[in-house]
């Protein structure tokens, strides 16, 4: 009865909140890459607006995060986007605001390729002024939020270039909450072992460790999902600080704050240990997360020889160093890495899980594709090779002052781009990226007869680049040009070609990013899987590291797309690392050798499960890397 009594009265709750209008609002995220949503093929690179709504009960608050990499306050307000939100804006929504990683300014001299998203510090209060005065004009309070420092040890860049006291100083003078992200993530990344704040908070990844990143990578601007995750963590100690003790708040941003803190979803504490006494490597931080929020439980050990991961009732979970991707408990809980030669494991007395109405937060990114329609045949260009894996046709811009032509010989693909013969010419090409990088390095292959240059402005996402094209002394002979240390995040993006020349431009071929799976928008083209003429898992460059578990006598060989077994109705299933299907093929196989899949599959970079099914029951698992 006791039960029914505390359902029905949560019920009761819940049913109030969801009828109330005025208990519902929009949190508003703007910001760079290191809030920005990323694409499931950079994961675990994570911005924490990606993840900040696993905080709030998604029965009052939505989350509308249209931050985005390479961008500065300044550089955000000219493109329009602060003008485009007004029609999203209600009034009592939130505006969370984090600027400076891109703001900060290097001087006139530096060899930075975005100096126009700098901004000199004497102009910063310019720039950070209109989104108080936007906000407050739409009915919505402003928050600033001092951005997180990076992996820079013992230097706070945002105190150097002080972005913070900035915020600070504004928030004093508008009556609104300050965020102290920076000083807060600064003095955390202090207290802990400089490999746990490279290895575990920000994106730097060994090979191996992570099947999105076979090859490793480092990078000590952006974080992985853990540490956006504990950013998030600190944004709402911060709310909840600021309620408590910021005496300057106006009644109207106290109302709000309120209403806001009051909107956050309670927090379990998340324990994480080792069996051992004397465990010298490194391990996940005990946490305090919100239930049902996204966790990774990782060990990177020294000599020591890990072998499992149990919770607090011994049950084991994983077996793998790299626990990712399950989903929080409604209580405090315990997780133990248990290593060979430690204490066994016993069960510890908890509590059970707490009753649950809310969930998390929904969520909307009004930078996220859609559903972009494009020719096929500018999407089979080619796969491009080792060295310039993605390879875009030019022919067909989106919006173009020229002409899409093939009068001439040896082109690529569908043909090639004829810019308008006058200055300041334009042609804009919506490209996706499923990886990030910060130096990218671009080729395009271009012709054109004249005696002098016909030079060039490309914008790649937020960077411009001037290029210079020097004559080919031939329509039909191609030459190529180069970009250096181009910024790419894992989404999609725009790059726009301007003429510098009275004369035009070029004919434009094609380029090639030397990365992996950038390509036209709305193409479905990826790099494939090895052919099944390939013999061994090492001698292909984009399938490597298989490995075969067969059970009942079924033999799996992904090299050569067979399977051995006995008849019956037979299902494969093809799973990202996530776990999400996709690829499935299903039908009545002899038995003996049969084809293990019929149809043209083929996958982004990153590591896939596939189960094979015979008669409703698993009888062999593999795996393969593509890179």
């Amino acid at each position: 009865m006791k039960s029914i009594l505390k359902f029905a009265a949560a019920a009761a709750i819940f049913t109030g909140i969801a009828v109330s209008d005025t208990t519902s609002f929009t949190i508003h995220i703007l910001g760079d890459s290191t809030v920005c949503e990323y694409k499931a093929s950079a994961y675990p690179q994570t911005g924490w607006g990606q993840v900040i709504g696993n905080f709030f009960d998604a029965s009052r608050v939505r989350i509308n995060n249209v931050a985005i990499g390479g961008r500065s306050s300044k550089t955000f307000i000219r493109e329009g986007r602060l003008d485009a939100l007004k029609s999203s804006v209600q009034p009592g929504d939130i505006m969370l605001i984090q600027w400076g990683p891109n703001d900060r300014y290097l001087g006139e001299n530096s060899a930075n390729k975005s100096r126009d998203r700098q901004v000199p510090f004497d102009s910063l209060e310019y720039w950070l002024v209109q989104y108080v005065d936007a906000s407050k004009a739409w009915g919505a309070t402003p928050i600033f939020v001092a951005p997180q420092n990076g992996n820079n040890g013992k230097r706070n860049l945002y105190t150097e270039y002080d972005v913070r006291g900035k915020m600070e100083e504004l928030s004093k003078r508008y009556k609104i909450p300050f965020v102290d992200l920076n000083m807060k993530s600064y003095n955390y990344y202090n207290s802990l072992n400089a490999d746990y704040v490279t290895r575990y908070i920000f994106k730097g990844f060994q090979p191996g460790e992570y099947p999105n990143y076979p090859d490793g990578f480092s990078d000590g601007t952006h974080f992985q999902e853990m540490g956006s995750l504990g950013h998030s963590q600190m944004i709402a100690e911060e709310l909840e600080s600021n309620l408590k003790s910021n005496d300057n708040l106006s009644d109207e941003s106290k109302t709000a704050l309120a209403k806001l803190v009051s909107s956050l979803k309670k927090r379990y504490t998340i324990k994480v240990k080792t069996n051992l006494s004397n465990y010298s490597g490194l391990i996940t931080q005990t946490q305090n997360f919100p239930a049902a929020t996204p966790m990774t439980l990782r060990v990177t050990p020294n000599a020591e020889v890990f072998e499992k991961w149990v919770d607090d009732d011994c049950n084991e979970l994983s077996k793998n160093m790299i626990y990712y991707n399950f989903k929080t408990k409604a209580r405090d809980i315990t997780y133990t890495a248990m290593f060979k030669g430690g204490a066994a494991c016993t069960p510890a007395s908890h509590g059970e899980e707490d009753f649950l109405t809310e969930g998390s937060s929904s969520s909307s990114n009004t930078q996220s594709s859609s559903s972009h329609s494009i020719d096929e045949e500018l999407c089979s260009i080619g796969k491009g090779d080792a060295a310039w894996p993605s390879v875009i046709d030019m022919y067909g811009p989106e919006i173009s002052d020229g002409y899409s032509e093939d009068n001439h010989e040896g082109y690529t693909g569908k043909g090639f781009f004829n810019i308008a013969n006058s200055l300041n010419s334009e042609a804009t090409y919506h490209l996706t990226s499923e990886q990030a990088a910060t130096n990218a390095r671009v080729m395009i292959r271009y012709s054109f007869v004249g005696s002098t240059n016909r030079d060039m402005e490309f914008t790649i996402d937020n960077g411009t680049y001037d290029v210079v094209f020097p004559s080919t002394g031939s329509w039909d002979k191609w030459d190529t040009a180069y970009i250096e240390n181009v910024w790419v995040d894992a989404l999609d993006f725009k790059m726009t070609i301007k003429s510098k020349t009275s004369d035009g431009g070029p004919n434009i071929d094609m380029i090639a990013f030397d990365m992996a799976s950038v390509y036209r928008t709305g193409c479905s083209y990826v790099n494939p899987i090895a052919p099944a003429s390939s013999s061994s898992a090492e001698t292909s460059s984009s399938t490597s590291k298989i490995s075969v578990s067969s059970l009942y006598g079924v033999k799996v060989d992904w090299k050569a797309n067979s399977i051995v077994s006995g008849c019956g109705q037979m299902q494969v299933l093809v799973m990202n690392s996530l776990g999400k299907i996709l690829a499935k093929e299903s039908r009545f196989v002899p038995a003996g050798e049969s084809r293990l899949l019929y149809g043209e599959h083929r996958f982004a970079n990153g590591h896939y499960i596939v189960h094979v099914m015979m008669n409703e029951k698993l009888v062999a698992k593999t795996s393969f890397t593509v890179k």
